[in-house]
């Protein structure tokens, strides 16, 4: 029997394998993404709305309803709908890929099982872990996403260039990801055995008797039987849930714009691209992903270590980094300088890094546990709509023009509004 005190370290690690493999399952198309395009027939900017477009359309859907089940069911069941969600579509491919239409759905399923995954790491911070931990522990949980879509982006055309067949490349990537479900699997059945580990970390050691006031005896029974909708009434009658759900969109448009868009900057042939190739192309984003894994550990050690919990300098500062390091990807000093390239890239990694974790670590020092699933489903769901939104107007964009200067323009605008999103948010909802 596992101690209590170290399950939940495990916990941690069961959804951070799990986030690792949602992280793959987002990138692992897009080193490959005009090979892929020329199998199904169809052109490059379909390929974006169709496979990735889609796949982040999903996360945004299961997000926001994964985040009411986790609310009502618990993390369990999250967990492990996401996982099979995640792996079981990419042991698939090599029957089914040659069907576009399957493709599409097997992708739906995919964007699924992220969403649900994405979910609980502020779930499970809130619930098993203390206050002055979450930044780290959020930060680590979206760190493991990061290096799944570093290992995507690395994976997946080196193994290409083995099989010579996507459908193939994903088949090995789904073996690899179902050895670490296993690992879930075992979690989930001791689960049940140390799911009141969560309230002995926060219990006093001897009991205390406290004062019951008149109000008390009303309002916490009422809470308890409506699910928390008082709580969820004030919290959506406050301005700061929907600045959030705006902070949250500008965050998706940054990550998405730089995970799925620049590797096709780098591999296609100019004028669209750079002409890099896809295998140089995915090694550059392995960079981009080492400063991602960087980022969610110094974000989250920053923000609870030197501005003692405060997320909205880490914001700022993510949003800054971000917002330059992108943008100046376009200019030939950079991309024609190995050095400059690589340091920018990290860069951008880093800041983009910083970013979910201090909305994460925002809503749950705001909203009250018993709602914290609605409201992180929604705020990181409804967000998840910006990638969504973010590839479907640059590849309009990239259609229109034929290069990503309009794409990495936007961006710009969308950072600064994030970073004012970011200052005015008020923290204060529930006892003002």
């Amino acid at each position: 029997m596992v101690a209590r005190g170290y399950f939940r370290w495990l916990l941690l690690i069961a959804v951070g394998l799990a986030a690792m493999v949602t992280g793959s399952n987002s990138l692992h198309l897009t080193p490959i993404l005009g090979d892929i395009a020329r199998d199904l027939e169809i052109s490059i900017p379909a390929a974006q709305s169709s496979l990735l477009g889609v796949f982040i359309f999903m996360v945004a859907l299961s997000t926001i309803l994964a985040g009411a089940m986790a609310d009502r069911f618990g993390v369990v069941p999250v967990l492990l709908a996401g996982n099979v969600a995640g792996v079981l579509p990419n042991l698939l491919f090599p029957v089914f890929g040659h069907m576009f239409g399957a493709v599409i759905l097997l992708r739906i399923a995919q964007g699924f099982g992220a969403g649900a995954v994405f979910s609980l790491i502020p779930l499970v911070a809130a619930q098993w872990f203390a206050e002055d931990e979450r930044g780290r522990v959020v930060g680590s949980g979206m760190t493991m996403i990061n290096a799944g879509m570093m290992i995507g982006v690395l994976a997946s055309p080196l193994i290409f260039q083995e099989t010579g067949n996507w459908r193939a490349t994903m088949g090995c990537i789904g073996i690899v990801e179902a050895i670490l479900f296993l690992y879930t699997l075992y979690i989930v059945y001791i689960y049940k055995d140390h799911e009141k580990g969560r309230v002995v970390l926060t219990q006093p050691a001897k009991p205390i008797q406290y004062e019951i006031k008149p109000e008390m005896q009303v309002a916490l029974p009422v809470v308890e039987e409506d699910f928390g909708m008082r709580q969820l009434r004030i919290a959506l009658s406050n301005s700061t849930t929907y600045m959030g759900i705006i902070l949250c969109i500008c965050i998706s448009w940054l990550l998405n714009a730089l995970n799925d868009l620049t590797p096709q900057y780098f591999a296609l042939d100019a004028p669209m691209g750079v002409g890099f190739g896809r295998v140089m192309a995915g090694q550059l984003m392995v960079i981009v992903q080492l400063g991602t894994v960087f980022g969610g550990v110094v974000g989250g050690f920053v923000m609870d270590k030197i501005f003692r919990g405060n997320p909205k300098p880490v914001l700022f500062a993510g949003f800054v980094l971000a917002a330059v390091a992108i943008n100046v990807i376009m200019l030939p000093t950079i991309y024609n300088n190995a050095v400059m390239l690589m340091i920018d890239l990290f860069l951008a990694g880093l800041g983009v890094a910083f970013l979910n974790p201090a909305a994460a670590v925002f809503a749950a020092q705001v909203y009250p546990k018993r709602i914290l699933g609605r409201i992180v489903g929604m705020w990181l769901g409804i967000g998840a709509f910006g990638g969504a939104m973010g590839i479907f107007a640059s590849a309009l964009a990239l259609h229109a023009t034929g290069t990503y200067q309009m794409v990495v323009d936007i961006f710009a605008v969308v950072a600064i509004i994030g970073i004012v999103l970011a200052q005015i948010m008020k923290k204060n909802i529930f006892t003002a």
